[in-house]
């Protein structure tokens, strides 16, 4: 009997009877090494088989149906290079022609006159009559008095791979349902925190197996009651991550007290060539309150593009190195982190702070010389990607961690960088984003910190003017950029794809590179996507940046904090297929100097699809960062707004920000009762559901519990 989620979670798919190492092997490449994964392998749709239509109910928008026919008449080969089968059934209500591919000539014999069989298939509109028509149908041939009996359940339908069909997926998922079913799993969530009524088990196998509607209409598993059920928990226990998070965070260890040195802060804005903003300003305040206690600090600092974060982050900084701490700034890319240093290193040189750049990409002989100088201190302002947290990566005395772009990371990826704080101590944490945050959001992603807003840009930008282009005027704007960069202005043209997809109006990287090459032989073109290297993408970027380069092919990955401010012209392919929210980011590569800047939204977007047209009208009438994120919120749900590689909710079994947002501010208040008054309850959820959480708080240095108070 099952007594625990540690012992299915040590169930091996390969120990499953009828499991064997190719079906194994199989179902590891889709990262189901456990019977607890297998049966959290949830289908993305279902066959209805639960009924039997009539041929006189059919219609062209029937769907998928089951029908029980007799075979009328078989038709042969047609088609250019004769290979689709068309054979006429029919019932005792009227007949119908099937179209079956790719057939072999003994498939034929099969279909003798008057034979019945069981069809499931798709209805289409004949191409020649219009009718509805049988397109490639499963077939059951059947005994002449056999009796026909339909399934109970739904049949789900599973995301697989090759030599993993769904016959054997389904076969599988039922072997590990019946034995859920025979020792269910434990009941952690209390009754009263359970609005659903329903166990996990029931749940788990209510999403697999569930029954049709009353008028067979299609049901999506995510909106079934039963998948809510799960996503609820689950959220729970997320929540309780973040207030354990905070908990740890706000703990009995001490941070460094950074007693605030106006001095220095004035000599520092008197360096500056220009005048921070009230708001920057403001959240700096914010954070000075903060860095004076020995209470570890957690902020989040979110604004709009181009708003000046990273201008307070350094400031911070330096307050903190001058008291004799260490900083470090995560960064989510190399090219990213490489900007970075240039501005830490130029506003801080004449304050003698020593900063660092630690990438992946270092060679081993230099980062040994940079990790000595992490390990004795010579190193003051680490600036760097994911190595700055390896397990190699010593510091003296970290004090101030600044995350940039927090939504690329995850919580385990923000403590492996807490825990780098000297034993028995923490290290206040800032983090960074430039995507305002709606209120429902900053409960999902950000509960366990504090937020300050920078909601004024400096002085002296003008706002991007956005213009709305179709595709076909494409010639038209590589004319005009023709006549603008011979003059030396500089452009970005952005694609979706780095290589042609299976959608052709999709214009990748590669060939908007070719293209204007090809038609601007005398402008310096670049290309930039993210299968180049370090330092290809290095050698591109600074060349752009240093003006050698005209005009910027480009992936997405200019998204987040590319800076060049002689950089004036943002063109964006095929816009109506990237979310407001990276259409904003991009937008703001941008306007980040004083001369007038402009974005151009090439598009193909469908007169029908009215949240694509309503999306590219909200970009050209708005700048407004904070006004975009809350009609994004309101037109697809907050996935647009954090991205859908969201590091936070990578480790999600089943629950999604984007569509079950509506659950959080519930989930959140059964947390925060769990954690006041469940304790254990609440660590076997977070066990469940999060281990990987849970064992980086361990591995933590004195490690704290949940039930240490906030």
């Amino acid at each position: 009997m099952i007594t625990s989620d540690a012992q299915i979670k040590n169930i091996d798919v390969s120990n499953l009877k009828g499991v064997g190492p190719k079906i194994s092997s199989s179902l590891n490449r889709l990262k189901i090494f456990s019977l607890f994964d297998l049966i959290f392998h949830f289908p993305f749709r279902y066959q209805d088989r639960t009924y039997i239509s009539k041929v006189s109910d059919l219609t062209t928008d029937s769907g998928s149906v089951l029908l029980c026919l007799k075979v009328k008449a078989v038709e042969g080969f047609v088609g250019s290079r004769g290979k689709v089968l068309k054979i006429l059934f029919a019932d005792d209500t009227g007949i119908i022609e099937a179209s079956f591919f790719n057939t072999y000539a003994t498939f034929v014999h099969n279909f003798t006159s008057g034979r019945r069989v069981l069809a499931y298939g798709s209805i289409k509109p004949d191409y020649m009559t219009g009718r509805p028509s049988l397109v490639h149908p499963e077939i059951t041939f059947l005994q002449t008095n056999e009796t026909v009996t339909t399934e109970e359940f739904l049949t789900p339908i599973y995301s697989s791979t090759e030599g993993l069909g769904q016959a054997i997926l389904r076969k599988t998922i039922k072997t590990a349902l019946d034995l859920i079913q025979k020792a269910p799993l434990p009941e952690i969530l209390p009754k009263n925190l359970n609005p659903y009524g329903m166990s996990l088990s029931d749940a788990i196998k209510g999403v697999h197996y569930p029954h049709p509607q009353s008028d067979h209409t299609p049901i999506v598993p995510q909106k079934l009651t039963s998948f809510e059920r799960i996503c609820y928990e689950e959220l729970i226990a997320y929540q309780l991550c973040l207030l354990l998070l905070k908990v740890s965070n706000s703990s009995h260890k001490a941070a460094l007290s950074v007693a605030f040195d106006s001095k220095l802060s004035d000599d520092f804005l008197h360096s500056l060539p220009f005048k921070p903003t009230l708001a920057q300003l403001k959240v700096f305040n914010e954070i000075l309150e903060d860095l004076n206690k020995d209470i570890p600090m957690a902020r989040l600092v979110h604004g709009d593009v181009g708003s000046g974060k990273t201008l307070v982050a350094i400031m911070s900084a330096l307050q903190v190195i001058k008291a004799g701490g260490q900083c470090v700034l995560l960064s989510p890319t190399d090219i990213l982190a490489r900007q970075h240093f240039a501005k830490c290193s130029s506003l801080l040189k004449e304050f003698n702070v020593n900063c660092l750049l630690l990438t992946a990409s270092e060679r081993k002989s230099d980062r040994l010389n940079l990790l000595k100088a992490i390990s004795d201190g010579s190193a003051q302002f680490i600036i760097g990607t994911h190595a700055v947290f390896q397990d190699d990566v010593i510091y003296k005395h970290l004090a101030l961690v600044i995350i940039d772009e927090q939504h690329r990371f995850g919580i385990e990826q923000r403590i492996a960088l807490l825990n780098k704080a000297p034993q028995g101590t923490s290290a206040h944490q800032l983090v960074m984003t430039a995507t305002p945050i709606p209120r429902t959001l900053q409960l999902a992603l950000y509960s366990d910190l504090e937020v300050s807003t920078i909601d004024e840009l400096p002085p002296g930008r003008c706002p991007v003017i956005t213009a709305l282009i179709q595709m076909s005027r494409k010639d038209d704007v590589i004319a005009r950029l023709n006549a603008v960069c011979s003059r030396g202005t500089q452009a970005y043209w952005v694609c979706p794809h780095i290589e042609e997809g299976e959608n052709d109006d999709v214009a990748s990287a590669k060939s908007i590179y070719e293209e204007i090459s090809h038609k601007l032989p005398h402008l310096k073109i670049g290309l930039l996507h993210g299968q180049m290297n370090a330092k290809q993408k290095n050698m591109v970027m600074e060349d752009f940046a240093a003006g050698k380069i005209s005009i910027l092919a480009a992936t997405t990955i200019i998204e987040v904090g590319v800076d060049v401010p002689n950089a004036t012209i943002m063109i964006i392919n095929n816009a109506e297929r990237l979310g407001l929210a990276q259409l904003h980011q991009l937008r703001g590569r941008v306007g980040r100097g004083s001369a007038q800047s402009y974005c151009l939204l090439l598009h193909n977007a469908d007169p029908e699809n009215q949240i694509a047209q309503k999306r590219l009208q909200i970009m050209r009438t708005s700048n407004d960062g904070f006004k975009i994120a809350t009609e994004d919120l309101a037109l697809r749900g907050p996935g647009e707004i954090i991205g859908t590689k969201q590091a936070g909710f990578d480790t999600f079994k089943v629950a999604d920000v984007t569509r079950d947002h509506r659950l959080i501010e519930s989930a959140r208040n059964s947390a925060l009762y769990l954690k006041e008054n469940g304790i254990k309850t609440a660590e076997e959820l977070i066990r469940r559901w999060f281990p990987q959480y849970l064992t980086a708080r361990d591995n933590k240095k004195d490690g704290n519990s949940v039930s240490q108070s906030s």
